[in-house]
């Protein structure tokens, strides 16, 4: 039975000029035909069609099913009408080419040629292994392409989502480069190097590195593709997928038997994890697959050639200039002058255009460091209301928060302060957490500090029952957790509980938690973390929780001394709630959508409806002052464990 979202075989599009020959697939953002031109020609044509937002009438028009949608789809919409112009703009041999652009049936589609071949995937299934000489060989027409988009002018792009399923081989069999749906822009002189942001391009795991797995816009850069590309020949030489980059991290790379000294020399310094120990760029990445020093073992010497007689020296003659290097020289000289020509004409409202920027940059600069600030200590907090429970002699308190209407988020103008370096480094801002919004909350209680490694194992060893038929370990080892230690150890029973996954914590702890106590505890909302973390009704705006000033409130990279430290050690915010800022980072219960600030409900909202990743707030032990601020957002996949992350509980009264 044929899927009625496609259009059928036989439907002409852009005015007859399209027929559709066949289903070629889909994804989340798009349906992709094979159709052939009226004059004959093969090619592919890409509908814009969101499988969860869209469908389709009788007539064939695409429609959205529920209208609240309306912002997002007109937002994906822009960015993949912009895949298309940006497709046509590159013209190189290995990258596919799109030819046009169209509206119909109430959406976008975009015509581009036709790879007559198959993906490198579907060649390496069927061929089962290829030799280095052939993967070298689609090796350097990759390379080529790579070249070419990163040092485009003025802005260089990466692809983000290479690998075999990305990579056409066609009947001459030669490399087409296609699915730009991921890519970027990028521009070398504005990149900023942090630990964690709220910005996700999409990726494909085990081929995207650490920095574009946690999904911060300003790491990305040449070294991601570069990093998918050291993956897709792990992927070829071993038929095995690449591991990802937490276990390159933990366990190093595997060893390649079939590729040469060079080539396994150029995989690994390819996939590292370290962004400043990877290869940066194709150049670097050709001289090192050309490094003739590294080899399993030295060549004999070739014994010279025996003369009976000594070969003659025939003076070379002088060359004689040739005509067509005199008329090169003369083509050469004319083309600069009319650069030269060219610059003086423009220089005028260059200068025009410098001084209006540095006029913009200097109001700034007195907007921000002439407003008034004021700083508030650390307060001992009053009328703090609380719940106490006791679970196999561990006790733990649930403080009262009276619902209330505040503004989550950061200010646009912070962020725009902080990309033109005019703000202290601590007013860093993520795109992420703007728009400021108002959000209103009803009452309820939050955990005074984060779960405890004594609260975990109470529960998850309540009379004696374990999950799993197995003692839930609180730190490291055992049939849980594995054999790996992470940095960041703090052991004991009151330390935060950490390097646990969102799945654990709903899947496993929260049941068995309510089925001790009869009560219905959770992971507490993005917005009620926030206004709890802000001190709730008693805010009084401080950038930390609790205080300007963070030694106060906080453990973080400049007073934890490299670990965890125990619960409660630091002072309490306006509502008496502890370690909100800093010590480990906290999962939250919403999905993460960089753009959710723009649509969020204003009245007890609860995240997007689906996702990827999965909210945590707080900053730790081993983070900047700033990314341990109450607005900060960070994002984790579900399933991931890390020494980093812990918990908090929330309950509705």
């Amino acid at each position: 039975m044929s899927d009625p979202t496609y259009l059928p075989i036989g439907t002409w599009l852009s005015s007859r000029q399209y027929c559709i020959e066949k289903h070629l697939g889909a994804g989340g953002f798009g349906k992709t035909y094979l159709v052939k031109s009226r004059l004959g020609k093969q090619m592919v044509v890409k509908e814009f069609f969101i499988s969860t937002m869209c469908t389709r009438d009788d007539k064939y028009n695409v429609t959205i099913s529920v209208e609240a949608n309306r912002k997002t789809y007109d937002e994906q919409r822009r960015k993949f009408e912009d895949e298309a112009l940006l497709i046509n703009k590159l013209n190189h041999p290995n990258i596919v080419k799109a030819s046009a652009i169209f509206e119909e049936n109430n959406t976008i589609y975009y015509v581009m040629e036709y790879v007559e071949g198959e993906s490198l995937s579907d060649k390496l299934k069927r061929e089962s292994c290829f030799t280095e000489q052939q993967i070298r060989h689609y090796l350097h027409q990759l390379l080529d392409a790579l070249e070419h988009i990163h040092s485009l002018k003025p802005v260089a792009m990466m692809h983000l989502d290479i690998k075999p399923g990305n990579i056409m081989i066609d009947k001459d069999d030669n490399v087409v480069l296609i699915d730009f749906g991921a890519s970027k822009l990028f521009n070398s002189q504005s990149v900023n190097k942090t630990l964690m942001s709220s910005n996700c391009p999409p990726y494909t795991p085990g081929y995207a590195p650490l920095e574009q797995e946690n999904g911060d816009i300003n790491d990305i850069g040449p070294h991601c593709d570069i990093y998918a590309v050291g993956a897709t020949l792990f992927r070829l030489f071993t038929l095995e997928n690449p591991p990802s980059p937490y276990k390159v991290m933990s366990k190093g790379l595997p060893q390649i038997p079939n590729a040469s000294p060079q080539m396994q020399n150029v995989i690994k310094k390819a996939m590292e994890v370290d962004v400043n120990r990877r290869i940066q760029s194709v150049a670097e990445f050709r001289a090192l697959l050309d490094d003739k020093s590294i080899v399993p073992n030295p060549p004999e010497p070739t014994p010279p050639v025996p003369h009976s007689e000594p070969i003659p020296i025939v003076p070379r003659p002088e060359p004689t200039p040739s005509p067509v290097l005199i008329n090169v020289k003369s083509k050469m000289r004319e083309a600069l002058g009319k650069i030269v020509s060219y610059l003086k004409k423009t220089l005028k409202w260059l200068c025009i255009i410098v001084a209006i920027l540095g006029i913009s940059y200097l109001g700034l600069f007195a907007y921000y460091h002439l407003r008034p600030q004021q700083k508030f200590n650390a307060i001992t907090p009053t009328g703090v209301e609380m719940e106490t429970y006791n679970i196999n002699g561990h006790s733990f308190n649930m403080i009262k928060v009276d619902g209330g209407t505040f503004d989550m988020g950061s200010p646009w103008i912070d962020w725009l302060l902080y990309k033109l370096d005019i703000s202290n480094w601590e007013d860093y801002v993520s795109l992420g957490e703007t728009p400021i919004h108002s959000v209103t909350l009803s009452d309820y209680y939050i955990g005074e500090t984060e779960v405890t490694q004594g609260l975990w194992e109470a529960v998850m060893n309540y009379e004696g029952r374990a999950a799993n038929g197995e003692y839930m370990y609180r730190h490291v080892g055992g049939p849980w957790l594995g054999d790996y230690e992470p940095s960041g150890s703090g052991k004991g029973l009151n330390y935060p509980a950490y390097y646990v996954s969102y799945d654990d914590i709903v899947n496993i702890f929260i049941p068995r938690l309510n089925k001790i106590t009869g009560k219905e505890f959770r992971l507490p909302t993005e917005a009620e973390w926030e206004y709890a973390a802000r001190g709730g009704n008693k805010s009084r705006g401080c950038k930390y929780s609790g205080s300007d000033y963070f030694d106060e409130v906080a453990w973080n990279e400049t007073n934890s001394s490299s670990t965890t430290h125990p619960v409660g050690t630091k002072s309490p915010n306006e509502l008496g709630i502890r370690d909100m800022s800093g010590n480990v980072c906290e999962w939250c219960s919403d999905w993460y959508d960089e753009d959710y600030y723009s649509s969020s409900p204003s009245s007890n909202p609860t995240g997007p409806a689906s996702g990827s990743h999965r909210v945590l707030r707080g900053g730790s032990w081993c983070y900047t002052a700033q990314n341990c601020r109450v607005a900060n957002r960070a994002s984790f996949s579900p399933g991931d464990r890390f020494c980093l992350n812990g918990f908090r509980l929330a309950l509705f009264p």
